[in-house]
């Protein structure tokens, strides 16, 4: 916070011409000067982000991690912002309902109990470019082994960049890579016998654009995401699978805020057929798999915020 400085005495112009035709009555009065300023206090280098959210489905790349069912979840980012960027580490967590393995075996995935997120990076922002570099590791815990992967966890590692058209207007590209999805190796050794992994690169451009509506703290924008998922098939044709897993995903939606607050309303698609969801559920069964992977409409109520904002 910066120092307050004291004011001056200011002299009208009466006591100035006095002092200018008596100099010596002007010798024995006091002398005014400006009193040095505080030094300012630099702002600490560290901040903390937070937030939760809840929503009427979490969907992750058009599909669906609870079942069609609402989701919430919350997260925590520790900051530090120094002349070379900003460094955050965190952790974030999301209620979820996986398929599962049904009783007669169909499923190549278990039902764990959550979704912990860990994750750290480096941000940074260049006049109206920005990138942030990081890698979110995915844990699942309460996994039951019913014949299959009773470990699901893997990790991505991820760059994201970002260019402000202007004030209103701004654009992305994000790619992910992880040399094991989901553990999948796990599972194809269970079922041929051969750890087979499957690396995955899932690479998107966004848009989000901030509409000039707008009335005190309250604002709206629209937004949306294309993106490609390449998933290495080899390990899903061993497993007897009949088709690529790799498929397209976009979304896109209208959100209102206010304050920390937003409330979005989005549309989520996929480029997969009832076989292709099989597939990436590693299952046999296309008919109820059908449901984890259809396009939806997800309504989501959210809140963002750091301590500095607080203060």
């Amino acid at each position: 916070m910066r120092g307050k400085t004291s004011k001056l005495a200011i002299f009208g112009a009466a006591s100035l011409a006095l002092t200018l035709a008596a100099p010596a009555f002007a010798a024995d009065m006091p002398v005014y000067t400006k009193a040095p300023a505080a030094p300012a206090v630099a702002p600490s280098p560290f901040d903390a982000a937070f937030g939760g959210w809840i929503g009427s489905d979490y969907n992750f790349r058009g599909v669906s991690q609870s079942d069609r069912d609402p989701s919430a979840g919350a997260y925590f980012e520790g900051q530090y912002n120094g002349a070379f960027g900003q460094w955050y580490l965190g952790i974030g967590g999301a209620s979820i309902k996986w398929p599962g393995v049904l009783a007669s075996g169909d499923y190549g995935l278990t039902d764990p109990a959550a979704e912990i997120d860990f994750f750290g990076g480096w941000r940074k922002s260049w006049d109206k470019f920005s990138a942030d570099i990081g890698v979110i590791y995915y844990y699942y815990p309460g996994e039951v082994f019913n014949g299959f992967t009773s470990d699901s966890d893997f990790w991505e590692v991820y760059w994201k960049g970002g260019y402000a058209v202007n004030d209103a207007l701004s654009v992305g590209a994000n790619v992910f890579y992880t040399p094991d999805l989901l553990n999948y190796s796990q599972t194809f050794a269970t079922i041929t016998g051969t750890a087979t992994k499957a690396d995955a690169v899932y690479a998107s451009l966004t848009a989000k654009y901030v509409l000039p509506w707008t009335s005190g703290n309250w604002g709206s924008f629209v937004s949306g995401e294309i993106g490609h998922w390449w998933i290495d098939d080899s390990g899903f044709l061993a497993a007897g699978q009949t088709a690529d897993p790799s498929y397209t995903y976009w979304n896109a939606g209208f959100a209102l805020t206010y304050k920390a607050v937003t409330l979005d309303f989005r549309y989520h698609g996929t480029s997969q057929n009832r076989q292709d969801c099989a597939n990436f559920l590693v299952t046999v069964a296309t008919n109820s798999a059908a449901g984890w992977c259809k396009d939806a409409f997800i309504a989501t109520l959210k809140f963002d915020t750091t301590l500095s904002a607080l203060k």
